[in-house]
């Protein structure tokens, strides 16, 4: 295919003039050149690949840099794309097999190789997910997507040097992503870089002063340098900027934990630390070790309702369901009026299609203050399965009410109103998912349902 059609996989990225002239990648005396066409010049240099095209071009004080392949080859294309939808639908190992065909034809295309890193990080093969993630930024210098991705693989093999120079790479081509920010942020603090961490920190709070996860980041680093009045303020926002989350939970826990030491005067040297490293390695997504260090405190307080609850939520993500469910119910045993046990135990009921029960438990948490979408929708997908339709669309209305691109809400109101045989509001609710800009695994049902009525 001719250049103009490789256009289409452009990837372009710009500099501030004077960040470059400062920064020691790219010059070993700061402000040493000033010129910025030379600047230009010295940056096309240093990104200079064998492969694809890489123009440069000056706009105003900034220096654009814009990459593209030099082919591309249309059988492979639609190779990718049929690997991109089975990547939508989870069917990960097709989609591995389409894509190495794809490379098969192409093995130059970034566009290809970094879809296999990315299916291979989802599926935490983080080896595999860095060898094809390395070929995307030997072939394409400025992928600042890769070099994060590249540098997340890392921080999961605890590899943090390595994390740390990948990361840094995507932050000088896209200082303003804030997974970049973040990710430094965590990188410096593990390293006990406090105050590079806190300027991570604080630069994801300026691009989104809600970013919940930097105020999260804020807090624990002041917490490791014993300013509890600092921590416990960053905690508390925390707590203002997202009620009722997990990280609010933490948030919780680590004031009462500060701020109220007597309460804690029985807990065992450690036990505390089992804890906050059962939140912390949760909030991580390791659902496994998260879950043996809630036993280890458990050990020691089995009265602790909001431990059982956490060891719950941690079941749910390694697929033990049973264990879930002992759980939520041993913390509703220990406090019963806490609705979020209540709701949570309802999510691991719908997992186990126990369609009675599920009903009995969210009309529970809605009692008692779980009102949200979730919880309605929950409420009124299972109402539909025991066949009592009106009052599932009344309860799915009102979750949508709540949340009106609640995407299970939708579907399931499509399918009561097919119950009723009123197609055409089914109809009009499925062509509304299919207009949803961003992919969920329902939308893929949508489309199906809608083929079916025809």
């Amino acid at each position: 295919m001719a250049i103009e059609g490789a256009k289409s996989k452009i990837i372009t990225v710009s500099f501030k003039i004077s960040n470059i002239q400062e920064d020691n990648k790219f010059f070993n005396i700061p402000g040493e050149i000033s010129d910025p066409e030379t600047i230009k010049d010295k940056i096309l240099q240093k990104y200079k690949t064998e492969h694809g095209i890489l123009q440069g071009f000056i706009d105003e004080k900034r220096i654009v840099l814009q990459w593209y392949p030099d082919k591309v080859n249309d059988d492979a294309e639609k190779i990718n794309l049929e690997a991109t939808e089975l990547s939508k639908q989870k069917k990960f190992e097709m989609a591995i097999l389409k894509l190495r065909k794809a490379i098969s034809l192409n093995e130059i295309d970034v566009d290809y190789l970094y879809k296999l890193g990315l299916i291979y990080f989802e599926t935490k093969n983080y080896k595999e997910s860095i060898e094809y993630l390395t070929r995307v930024v030997k072939i394409c210098p400025i992928h600042f997507r890769a070099y994060l991705l590249l540098g997340i693989n890392w921080i999961k093999l605890r590899k943090f040097d390595n994390a740390e120079k990948f990361v840094l790479d995507s932050y000088r081509l896209n200082p303003s992503n804030m997974m970049t920010l973040l990710n430094l942020g965590a990188i410096f603090s593990i390293q006990k870089r406090f105050n590079e961490a806190i300027d991570m920190f604080n630069s994801a709070i300026q691009l989104s002063s809600t970013e919940t996860r930097a105020y999260l980041g804020l807090a624990r680093i002041y917490n490791m340098l014993n300013d509890i009045e600092a921590s416990n303020g960053y905690f508390k926002k925390v707590i203002e900027l997202a009620p009722g989350s997990q990280m609010a939970e933490y948030a919780k826990r680590a004031i009462t934990v500060f701020e109220k030491p007597e309460v804690n005067s029985q807990v065992k040297e450690g036990d505390s630390e089992q804890f906050s490293k059962g939140l912390d390695f949760y909030l991580s997504g390791n659902y496994i070790r998260s879950s043996d260090k809630y036993k280890e405190y458990l050990k020691n307080h089995p009265s602790d309702d909001y431990a059982w609850y956490l060891l719950g939520e941690t079941k749910i993500r390694t697929g033990e369901l049973d264990e879930a469910v002992d759980c939520f119910k041993r913390a509703i045993r220990l406090n019963a009026k806490r609705g979020l046990y209540y709701k949570s135990l309802g999510v691991a009921l719908h997992f186990q299609s126990k369609s009675k029960e599920v009903l009995e438990v969210m009309k529970k948490a809605i009692e008692i203050g779980k009102k949200d979408a979730l919880s309605l929708s929950l409420q009124g997908i299972h109402q539909l399965r025991i066949h009592k339709v009106t009052d599932s669309i009344n309860t799915l209305n009102l979750a949508l009410k709540k949340n009106p691109n609640n995407p299970i809400a939708l579907y399931n109101l499509a399918m009561a109103y097919m119950k009723l045989e009123e197609v055409d509001k089914a109809v009009n609710i499925l062509n509304e998912m299919k207009r949803f800009q961003y992919y969920v695994p329902l939308k893929e049902n949508a489309k199906k349902l809608l083929r079916k009525i025809g």
